[in-house]
């Protein structure tokens, strides 16, 4: 049932375009998302997805692709951080290097990327990363195509992610795979109505506190419409699931 409450870096060099942007190739694994406005939002989503703004963020760098089992080994067998419960002896699934990470918490993600020397993305990046400046419906354009994202089928059920970047097709215009479906991607962003949201402001009771973190891109288990890229999911930050991963994102 949907909730509505919802690595390593390797440093290269340095190198800044005549533009006065940094090189995209200056953290291994990593794009950079330029500073300037983007859609968020919708106004036909769901009450709590609403309204539609423009907003204005600085430049950052993401992840290309969910965080991997055999990144997230390294981790765990660096400073001794607990497995994700399904792993046994505390080694994942054989075969499965290149699947997103699963199972983990929000707590869990976020001190994968402080080892890192990364961090998680807010919501508001994740979604510009994933929309890019016009405001499209998912990561490729504003229509669903076939074969380019890892969702629930129309008919039948779901079968599990699949290894990163399985769907180069589906890639977003800031060049980020599996934005859409595969598995939700944790976010450091609290549950709370949109700026503007003047229904669910009047209920501003239920909203207080810090209770629920923003999940964020659809799943395995999702169907196409509800991997939209303005969708939000929330789970609490202690719980974890096994279609829920996270990629992360560091400041220039």
């Amino acid at each position: 049932m949907r909730r509505i409450f919802f690595i390593l870096t390797a440093c290269l060099y340095m190198e800044v375009h005549s533009n006065g942007y940094p090189s995209p190739a200056k953290y291994i694994g990593m794009v950079y998302v330029e500073p300037g406005e983007f859609v968020m939002g919708s106004a036909d989503g769901f009450e709590y997805e609403r309204p539609r703004n423009i907003l204005h963020l600085k430049g950052f760098y993401i992840d290309k692709y969910e965080v991997t089992n055999k990144q997230y080994k390294i981790f765990i067998d660096a400073i001794g951080h607990p497995a994700p419960l399904h792993w046994r002896k505390a080694v994942y699934p054989s075969g499965r290097d290149n699947f997103p990470v699963v199972n983990v918490s929000y707590y869990d993600a976020e001190k994968y990327a402080r080892w890192t020397g990364k961090r998680l993305p807010t919501e508001q990046e994740w979604e510009k990363a994933a929309r890019g400046n016009d405001g499209r419906i998912y990561p490729w354009g504003n229509d669903w195509k076939n074969k380019v994202a890892n969702v629930k089928p129309t008919l039948g059920l779901w079968s599990g992610p699949l290894v990163i970047g399985s769907y180069p097709g589906g890639a977003s215009p800031s060049g980020c795979f599996d934005m859409a479906g595969n598995v939700w991607e944790w976010t450091s962003s609290w549950f709370a109505p949109y700026p503007g949201n003047i229904l669910l402001e009047k209920f501003s009771t239920v909203f207080r506190g810090q209770k629920y973190k923003i999940l964020r891109g659809g799943s395995f288990k999702t169907t196409r419409s509800m991997s939209q890229s303005f969708r939000r999911e929330v789970l609490e930050p202690d719980k974890f699931q096994n279609d829920a991963g996270f990629r992360c994102v560091k400041d220039w």
